[in-house]
């Protein structure tokens, strides 16, 4: 409307009156809907013609093409991205810089987390797959937004970098919309729905409503992205979260070691440029190396895995070392997700020493009740049998990688039991 405006006044010095501009919306909108080819749009990175493109979202609508063969600025691009009002542009990557200047910039101090971090950060320009999302926890001063912060002005570059999860499903659904890496800050805690959607969100989902004013017509929403988390304490409680999520505990930074942020800033801003040149080149060798991965053995998340071993391959033949460091990485969530369930750490203390346990719902409830870390007064503390077996139910998936196998409906010829036997998963 507005550029049709001012097209009309440049020619005319006059302002076309409000029928006129509407009988011409509505014939343009008809030509673009029946007559001109449909344009599947992307948001920062998308794949066409054998190639990568990641889009810089600045003013010349430049995009970086990036192939096996190596990567490039183009400036016409031979796709359509779209951006929201939280895009931000992002800085034109230069040559000659290293993944090590990295290390400057978060707080992380393991080998083996420095690995599964860099993958994670070169494994989000990768369209159209699940996404491993990285949790970041520990003490106050330990660094994590700023964590969040730096991956994010890598990765998709915003006005406002953080955001506060909300408690509504519709605004969560548009952020995850308008964000391709959205960085939730300084959680408390996570509601079951709120962590169903950010699985949905890292491996694909969306959500179908009513068209606003409508009755019928239908408005669908899909989203693949790259949320991250965090929070003091470890936010990602449940299972099937944990599954997709790799955890990183940072360490209150000494006093000694603390930058102002005018200092921290200035000093990535200048490596940014030189970051991204070489997460762009190993990004090419990752495309040259990934079709002839064969891992023996794929997790959860075996995009992430397979993808992982390529990219660190392409860092320095680091394959190898990046799935034991991720198997450690699923080995802690696993453990995470037992002990944090009130249920789960009863069953994995019942269990240290026994093989293998039967009985009625009512016979196991009666046997945790004993166990001298239990309080049977907590409000989270099943009262009933069958709210027992539910709740086993929704943990045993992570008993079984933790190393006990659940099964809530073994049965003899009278009666119906639970069966835990010990296996060794780990």
């Amino acid at each position: 409307r507005q550029w049709l405006v001012r097209r009309y006044y440049e020619q005319t010095e006059k302002s076309p009156n409000s029928e006129a501009l509407r009988q011409a919306l509505n014939v343009i909108e008809a030509k673009a809907i029946f007559d001109g080819p449909e344009i599947t749009l992307s948001l920062r990175v998308a794949e066409f013609e054998n190639a990568l493109w990641y889009d810089l979202a600045n003013g010349a609508w430049q995009a970086v093409k990036i192939t096996p063969d190596g990567w490039a600025v183009v400036d016409s691009p031979p796709i359509l991205f779209r951006r929201f009002k939280n895009t931000a542009a992002q800085v034109l990557p230069e040559r000659g810089g290293s993944l090590d200047l990295l290390k400057k910039y978060i707080n992380l101090k393991d080998k083996e987390d420095w690995m599964l971090l860099t993958a994670l950060i070169i494994h989000t320009y990768i369209p159209g797959i699940p996404h491993a999302i990285p949790v970041f926890y520990g003490d106050k001063g330990a660094a994590k937004t700023t964590a969040q912060r730096v991956i994010r002005k890598l990765v998709d570059p915003a006005i406002r970098d953080t955001m506060t999860l909300p408690n509504d499903k519709n605004e969560l659904v548009l952020m995850l919309m308008r964000n391709y890496a959205p960085c939730f800050d300084n959680l408390d805690g996570l509601s079951p729905w709120q962590s169903d959607m950010l699985c949905q969100a890292a491996t694909g989902g969306g959500i179908s409503k009513r068209e606003l004013y409508t009755d019928m017509d239908e408005v669908i929403l899909s989203f693949l992205r790259c949320p991250m988390l965090n929070g003091i304490n470890l936010v990602a409680s449940r299972d099937d979260l944990l599954d997709r999520s790799v955890l990183f505990k940072l360490d209150r930074i000494d006093e000694e070691n603390r930058k102002t942020e005018k200092e921290f800033w200035q000093e990535f801003e200048t490596d940014r440029p030189l970051i991204l040149g070489a997460i762009s080149d190993t990004l090419a060798g990752a495309l040259k190396i990934y079709p002839t991965v064969k891992l023996p053995v794929l997790p959860r998340m075996a995009d992430f895995a397979t993808w992982g071993y390529a990219i660190m391959e392409a860092a320095g033949g680091a394959g190898l070392a990046f799935l034991q460091a991720y198997r450690k990485n699923i080995a802690g969530a696993v453990e995470e997700a037992v002990t944090s369930d009130i249920i789960g750490a009863a069953v994995i203390e019942f269990m240290t020493d026994k093989d293998e346990w039967k009985g009625t719902a009512t016979d196991l409830i009666e046997k945790l009740n004993e166990l001298p870390s239990v309080d049977e007064k907590d409000k989270a503390w099943p009262k009933r049998p069958n709210t027992l077996t539910r709740r086993l139910n929704r943990i045993k998936s992570a008993l079984a990688d933790y190393g006990i196998r659940v099964n809530t409906d073994y049965r003899t010829a009278t009666q119906r039991l639970i069966l835990l036997q010990r296996v060794d998963n780990l």
